[in-house]
């Protein structure tokens, strides 16, 4: 799955350039997907290693471990750059205490659209914020098998926010009400039953069907409704088949440095708009795509590769300790 990662981090990235591909903005698109991985990762890694109430703590720490490190190294960065080569742009106007300070805990730029922090020191990082708001809600969802209700419950949110009778953008794309159920899609793909297969499958036929109606003008389009649908469709789907491949080092390579993609072409590009203020054509966009795989590479070997070694430590520790309560279960 590592390689389709990368892929859908350059797809969100080529889109913050303006690429479009049949009127579809592909980075939504993308990120529909990701937050099918989301569902499916967390739930085998809560599966596995913290399926325990009093294991929800290191579920979140590690969660922390992982998306801190990358987050705060090109937070930075962009912080620096904007500071000393973009003054006097909106991007300068958002470093103060107050948007630096609401931003670093992440969860606030989820919440960005209420004032709640900043959007642009670092643009894609607001779906790191509704990341956030799933990781806090996803431990127990699974521990007091609660999925069915919250699926339903934010199919519906989506189902009216797609056809317009809330707002279209923040509840069927960015807020976790109206999105919880894609993530939860990928949950159900996590070692499938019937019944939580047969949930995914026939949500992706059922976003494929709205996707056309819409499309075809049956459905009025609104902001990212198309997008939205037509990623379900997509999402669901290439995630089964993806996760049925067996490991390979190249694939996991590619899906390491995803991540950092994902952060940091933002940075290139305003770095780049300093001394070079073109519009984005082809060669400026594969120049984008150059640095940006070229930093990521270099953040994930020096920036992320530490801090996974502490949540290895952190799973295994949760792993031993989990057998301990079982086994003085056993004798008791």
């Amino acid at each position: 799955m590592g390689a389709y990662r990368l892929l859908l981090a350059v797809l969100v990235a080529v889109s913050h350039m303006g690429k479009t591909f049949m009127g579809l903005n592909p980075g939504v698109v993308a990120v529909i997907s990701f937050l099918i991985i989301s569902g499916f990762v967390m739930t085998s890694l809560i599966e596995r290693n913290y399926k325990a109430p009093e294991k929800v703590g290191l579920f979140y720490l590690d969660r922390a471990l992982r998306l801190y490190p990358q987050f705060l190294f090109y937070f930075v960065a962009s912080c620096v750059v904007i500071y000393f080569l973009l003054p006097g742009t909106p991007q300068a106007a958002e470093l103060t205490f107050r948007t630096i300070a609401s931003s670093l805990p992440m969860v606030p730029l989820g919440f960005y659209m209420f004032g709640a922090a900043g959007v642009e020191i670092l643009p894609p990082a607001w779906s790191l914020g509704l990341e956030m708001c799933f990781y806090l809600v996803i431990p127990f969802l699974i521990i007091y098998r609660a999925r069915g209700v919250a699926f339903a419950l934010s199919a519906s949110v989506f189902m009216a926010a797609s056809l317009g009778f809330i707002n279209t953008d923040l509840y069927g794309y960015r807020l976790l009400p109206g999105v919880l159920f894609m993530f939860l899609c990928g949950s159900y793909l996590y070692k499938p039953q019937a019944k939580g297969l047969a949930i995914a499958a026939g949500t992706a036929v059922a976003a494929a069907l709205f996707f056309v109606a819409i499309m075809a003008g049956l459905i009025e389009r609104r902001p990212f409704n198309a997008e939205v649908t037509a990623g379900i469709a997509l999402g669901v789907p290439a995630v089964y088949l993806l996760t049925k491949l067996k490991f390979h080092r190249v694939d996991e390579f590619l899906g390491n440095i995803s991540y950092g993609v994902f952060l940091n072409h933002f940075v290139v590009m305003y770095f780049l708009r300093a001394f070079w203020p073109v519009a984005y054509e082809g060669h400026i966009v594969a120049t984008v795509l150059a640095l940006s795989l070229l930093l990521s590479c270099v953040s994930y070997y020096y920036v992320e590769r530490p801090a996974l070694k502490l949540r290895h430590a952190l799973r295994a520790g949760a792993k031993y300790e989990v057998g301990q309560v079982r086994g003085n279960e056993t004798t008791v």
